[in-house]
């Protein structure tokens, strides 16, 4: 296909995020003093809360400890505690032999399947603990032990086979309600520093932490929200202060306009001693850069000389990791005033996995009494949406359409536009009896829409053509997905309806990453396409674009409601008489925008999502994380938005539930109940209605006589 705007939605998200890095720029060079500083942390912890959620009250840990492996030079005690009720954690802390009340070190592992099993973790704990620093190592959710989505028969997560995927599954339904992976995985590394410090063997004086390469933004976390923690030695891989983000857990939706870039999550924690570690060869420059900054606050604070970074530039492969193992430990040994001493690291191999469990069978899920994560959040969350009351009279069902509307606006963080919609006709070909023209719509300054206008012949020789009643058709494959239903053409144009297809924001023409995202769903393994679907380019644009302070599913319905407005602008279509048809994720496009634009005559949505709520009370779901708006379900859920197209004809035809398996209707009714009553408080109970259909031409005469085709 060819890409008329390749890499259009990608420059305009880079655009608004590049304003606001000139003014975060701009701002923090204005400080210049200790006291500018120190109202910079108490800034940036105030918006690393608001953006991420506060921590939770803390519970009772309930350690338990399963057994004690003596070692040379240390033990290794085996153990697991409670992060949240329910929920726990498995973890080794290795004790140094003969050293009374030695500091502490919480070590957050990588994104490793085998967790903190891992060879070279078990040796970075191991050399800690010989040095004369305790060192506690443990799973994070979706590796080692901790499996969210663990199967017994295939013995290993069905997700997929790498914790990103984990992460991204469990992380998905929790942006609907306002949570955020990250904090919740950072929270198991501050409730790790609890146990050190109810251990009771521990200087609770001298806790530190570490990072792995994969947990950067974690420590980083740990570091802005936990005041005990007096020294840190982080990967700073992550440390690119104009980056989009990164994977799921990275993401801090709106940091971007609210001048909050990674680096700065280290500025509360300045001045106390900080060692960066890079394990990815970066250029000179771009460490530089972050050390300079750093050393800018540092300096503010009184202790430019407390920040160091240390890379592995020029070390042959096999000795790098050992390298940056050394310096970690001789770090924290200097930070926590231990004499100088050098420590090898042992020779024998590391332990097996099984080894250092802390249940029988190696998984939390089938050997613990415990509570997944995903359960602890369901159960949480089991009061969203709030309900709404019925209204009483049409009058009282108006002002609670104003009310939703006020409600879900904020979430597409639509712009206004500064000026009417430019269209460029590109080319004209005849096709199942229609005059089909196509075209692209400016929609903002550099945004372009493609569109497939299909028109009716003419009506009189003279050329002119009539208004004609007009479908503007929402696929999610965009126009390729409306042109080649070709029974649907035909059927439209013996109905007498124009047709509209349109390419979305970063669909079809424009679609992200063209190439890579081609490559990804080219893979034969339905895995792969899982994975693509969890982790691929969308995705991946679709958090960037919250990141700087936008909504990819926003800009979707923003090409829906201007391409409404251009429609009405053509002699040939008739501006009272215009519907929308809308297909699996188009669907949601279509019903938002005709929630917004009351012009919209009728809306038919055909196999599209019928609640968010549906995907945060089951553990399997597979609809793409573009169509996910952070925190909607504490304000609202989708009936409530369908509720303000009343009274104008709505009709679900094969609405679908989490697993996109068709909804049985007598859970639609439930679901739909206050829609359902706000058409009957409107006068038009008739005009909302929920349909099945077995086939395709049965589908097709649903979708005409959801749009009053032939009348």
């Amino acid at each position: 296909m060819k890409m008329i705007n390749h890499g259009m939605v990608e420059k305009y998200i880079l655009a608004r995020a590049q304003q606001n890095f000139a003014k975060r720029r701009e701002k923090l060079g204005a400080i210049t003093t200790q006291q500018g500083a120190v109202a910079r942390q108490a800034e940036v912890r105030r918006i690393c809360t608001e953006l991420t959620e506060s921590p939770p009250e803390r519970g009772p840990l309930n350690i338990k400890r399963i057994q004690t492996l003596e070692r040379d030079g240390f033990n290794i005690e085996i153990l697991s505690f409670q992060s949240l009720p329910g929920v726990i954690v498995t973890a080794n802390l290795y004790i140094p032999q003969d050293r009374p009340t030695p500091p502490a070190v919480v070590c957050i592992p990588g994104q490793w399947p085998e967790g903190k099993a891992r060879g070279d973790f078990q040796r970075l704990g191991r050399l800690l603990a010989r040095r004369g620093i305790a060192a506690l190592m443990f799973d994070l959710i979706g590796q080692g032990e901790r499996l969210e989505f663990y199967d017994s028969t295939l013995r290993r997560s069905w997700v997929g086979k790498n914790v990103q995927d984990e992460w991204a599954h469990l992380a998905n339904p929790m942006v609907l309600t306002g949570r955020h992976l990250g904090s919740w995985l950072a929270w198991d590394a501050m409730r790790a520093l609890d146990v050190l410090v109810e251990h009771g063997a521990m200087d609770a004086k001298r806790l530190g932490v570490s990072s792995a390469m994969g947990s950067e933004s974690l420590g980083l976390l740990v570091c802005c929200h936990d005041q005990r923690v007096r020294a840190a030695a982080l990967v700073a891989d992550l440390f690119e202060n104009d980056s989009l983000g990164g994977d799921v857990h990275q993401n801090f939706f709106d940091s971007i306009p609210h001048g909050l870039a990674p680096l700065d999550l280290l500025v509360p924690f300045a001045p106390k001693p900080l060692l960066l570690s890079y394990c990815v060869d970066k250029p000179a420059a771009s460490r530089d850069a972050t050390l300079a900054e750093l050393r800018h606050w540092y300096g503010l604070l009184g202790n430019s000389d407390a920040v160091s970074a240390a890379t592995t530039d020029g070390a042959p492969p096999m000795a790098k990791e050992s390298l940056a193992r050394a310096r970690v430990s001789d770090f924290f040994a200097r930070s926590f005033g231990l004499p100088e001493e050098r420590k090898r690291e042992l020779e024998t191999p590391p332990e097996p996995a099984e080894t250092l469990y802390a249940t029988e069978t190696g998984q939390v899920s089938n050997s613990l009494n415990t509570v997944s994560v995903f359960s602890f959040h369901k159960k949480a969350s089991r009061p969203l949406p709030p309900p709404l009351e019925v209204p009483r009279d049409e009058s009282a069902a108006q002002a609670l359409q104003a009310e939703v509307r006020e409600r879900f606006m904020p979430y597409l963080r639509l712009r206004t536009p500064a000026t009417p919609v430019a269209s460029q006709i590109e080319s004209h070909s005849n096709a199942w009896g229609y005059m089909v023209e196509k075209g692209r719509l400016e929609i903002e300054d550099g945004l372009f829409v493609p569109y497939s206008l299909s028109l009716l012949p003419d009506a009189e020789s003279s050329g002119s053509r009539r208004a004609a009643k007009t479908v503007l058709a929402l696929h999610e494959r965009g126009i390729a997905g409306v042109s080649n239903q070709a029974p649907w053409m035909t059927g439209f144009f013996a109905a007498n309806v124009n047709v509209v297809a349109i390419d979305v924001s970063g669909i079809g023409e424009t679609r992200l990453q063209a190439a890579q995202e081609t490559r990804l769903q080219s893979r034969e393994t339905n895995e792969a396409a899982y994975d693509a679907l969890l982790c691929g380019p969308e995705s991946q644009w679709a958090r960037r674009a919250l990141n700087a302070g936008l909504s990819l599913f926003g800009m979707r319905v923003f090409s829906v409601l201007r391409t409404l407005a251009y429609l009405r602008t053509r002699s040939e279509v008739s501006a009272q008489d215009i519907s929308i048809v809308g297909v699996g994720r188009g669907g949601l496009w279509g019903l938002f925008a005709a929630a917004l634009d009351r012009d919209v005559s009728r809306v038919a949505l055909l196999r599209s999502l019928a609640t968010y709520k549906c995907l945060i009370e089951h553990r399997r779901h597979n609809h793409h994380f573009s169509l996910y708006l952070p925190g909607c379900l504490r304000e609202f859920d989708l009936p409530h938005v369908a509720a303000c197209v009343a009274p104008r004809p709505l009709t679900l035809i094969n609405s679908v539930n989490q697993r996109k398996d068709r909804c049985e209707a007598v859970v639609l009714k439930q679901d739909y109940a206050l829609t359902q009553s706000i058409y009957k408080v409107c006068g038009a109970p008739a005009k909302f209605q929920i349909a099945h259909a077995d086939s395709a031409p049965e589908t097709f005469d649903a979708v005409k006589m959801a749009i009053g085709a032939g009348e």
